[in-house]
């Protein structure tokens, strides 16, 4: 079996000696970000918008300094190609490295960068597995500093999924403090009313998904109303149709919501939105392989 390869701080190599300081602030306080996109054709879709993102969060977190944009697009080139990564998972790991010490020390003088590349079997993008939702029992915080960011401090996120899990669901949603809609433990959530695509708006406490952008350029282009707003649980119930998104999964229709739901019989919304990203993202990543190609050609 071949080795797999790991991108660790500016060398590639061997993931099994890929080794990160003790000391290092990810490892010891969660004090990091991370962004995960599915690749298509050797493409990874909508890197540069991970990358922004990831630089986003960053600077929010005092910082001091973005991550280098060009050097992480080269990293995952490189490693995409050295891993044989025709269709799978790309990782990026970003922490505010060594611990110098002082706890208050923000500026990251020396951060860490992990980027990893592997061959995934994923559900098809025109048809994904469809989820059950379960309401998580936990809330989320809206005016949490991490809550519109993709921190590697994620072990909320990751109970809440256990137990849903436990409890026959696929996915949970969150309620926050007010008693409003905001996301999933992995997913964005939207629905679907009277043909109107809705989702709840940052302000509730939710991470901006790049996915969840997509279906937004989607309805505008495609004229499929939609908007972002403050929704009661009760929405969920009254439906047309729910469906979650993820940049691994794409668009995942709800079949049922732990009561609230027992099923969503139609989804005509869902599928059609379910196929104009399949072919979008199959064309810029074709379009993109295509344009590397020609930059490798032609140095």
């Amino acid at each position: 079996m071949k080795a797999e390869h790991v991108y660790l701080n500016g060398t590639i190599l061997p993931r099994s000696e890929a080794k990160i300081s003790a000391a290092d602030r990810g490892f010891l306080y969660g004090d990091g970000f991370f962004e995960t996109a599915r690749i298509v054709a050797g493409t990874p879709f909508r890197l540069g918008q991970h990358v922004e993102r990831l630089n986003r969060s960053c600077l929010e977190a005092k910082w001091d300094r973005e991550m280098d944009g060009e050097r992480i697009e080269e990293a995952v080139a490189a490693l995409v190609r050295r891993n044989e990564v025709a269709e799978g998972y790309l990782r990026i790991t970003a922490s505010r490295g060594p611990h110098r010490g002082e706890l208050m020390a923000l500026e990251a003088l020396e951060p860490t960068l992990l980027v990893e590349a592997r061959p995934m079997e994923l559900p098809p993008l025109d048809a994904p597995p469809p989820y059950t939702l379960i309401r998580s029992p936990y809330r989320l915080n809206e005016r949490s500093p991490l809550v519109r960011h993709k921190a590697t401090s994620y072990q909320a996120n990751l109970l809440a999924l256990a137990e849903g899990r436990r409890r026959g669901a696929d996915e949970v949603y969150f309620l926050n403090s007010q008693g409003h809609l905001t996301e999933g433990a992995i997913t964005n959530l939207f629905f679907v009313r009277s043909g109107k695509v809705c989702t709840p708006d940052v302000e509730c406490g939710l991470l901006p998904g790049i996915t969840r952008g997509v279906v937004m350029e989607l309805c505008v282009r495609h004229a499929v109303p939609w908007e972002t707003g403050h929704y009661e649980e009760e929405e969920l119930g009254l439906a047309d149709e729910v469906f979650c998104t993820n940049s691994l999964r794409g668009i995942v229709p709800v079949e049922a919501i732990v009561e609230v739901r027992e099923h969503f019989a139609e989804r005509p919304l869902t599928t059609r939105l379910q196929r104009l990203y399949a072919a979008l993202v199959r064309a810029e990543c074709a379009d993109a392989g295509e344009a590397g190609g020609r930059r490798s050609a032609h140095p």
